[in-house]
């Protein structure tokens, strides 16, 4: 797969890239490294030189959009992968959730990404907008959420434990739900897209504010819901029932 990733950010040390969906941050079982973003990248700037290898400082989701962030020399890669573990960090995602999450934080234990051992996790989180689904006769909650620990699903395990899932998730969300949302607005993924990071920068020593635009699948959605894009409503029939005349 050869695909070439604009730049929404770069200085001499690090560049970010907004992944698309579907596309998996690092490889694993079953994909290679020269169809994940790492390998896609590496191969982008393979013409840079020797010294040049793009390495990735954090990742997400496979089925997640948004803010990648890439070191580009390995003589910076300890400074550059304790960004993310600065106090004065924030990322930021922006989630679509089924119902209407009450509160702001939810902290609770999930398990650390090498072990069955649960450790402190919390996200903040702020309700955007909440949009009426009349034909799947429920309600939506656009959110923004930020994520004070790295666990591993960490949004979505969250949200899910408050009875509020990911749109769309396969994993820990509402199926029945998720398959009539997929039918009524085409969209074939959960909707989490990782907005921005805020940092300082290690060797720029001034705080850096990155931000990802919100892919054209997740803006259509929000535009079916909002009424601005019409929607194909789903008709239910009801079988009708058959008299029996008498013989």
């Amino acid at each position: 797969m050869k695909q070439d990733f604009a730049l929404i950010y770069e200085d001499d040390y690090l560049f970010a890239v907004n992944k698309p969906a579907k596309v998996a941050s690092v490889p694993s079982e079953g994909i290679e490294e020269r169809h994940t973003m790492q390998g896609m990248i590496q191969k982008q700037f393979e013409d840079k030189g020797a010294d040049f290898k793009p390495y990735l400082l954090h990742r997400i989701d496979m089925q997640t959009s948004g803010l990648l962030l890439f070191g580009k020399y390995e003589r910076d890669r300890e400074q550059l992968e304790a960004i993310l573990r600065q106090k004065e960090a924030q990322k930021k995602y922006l989630t679509l959730l089924k119902g209407i999450p009450h509160g702001s934080v939810i902290t609770a234990k999930l398990k650390a990404r090498t072990t069955n051992l649960k450790v402190f996790a919390q996200t903040l989180y702020k309700v955007i907008r909440v949009y009426k689904l009349p034909i799947i006769r429920g309600v939506a909650s656009l959110v923004e959420a930020q994520i004070r620990t790295g666990r591993k699903h960490q949004i979505r395990q969250h949200f899910a434990g408050i009875k509020c899932p990911v749109v769309m998730d396969e994993v820990y969300g509402d199926f029945h739900f998720n398959r009539v949302f997929r039918t009524t607005y085409r969209l074939g993924r959960q909707f989490l897209h990782s907005k921005s990071l805020t940092f300082t920068h290690p060797f720029l020593n001034t705080t850096i504010t990155i931000e990802a635009k919100l892919p054209k699948d997740l803006e259509i959605v929000l535009d079916k819901m909002s009424g601005k894009t019409p929607v194909k409503s789903i008709i239910h029939a009801t079988p009708k029932k058959i008299r029996r005349g008498r013989r």
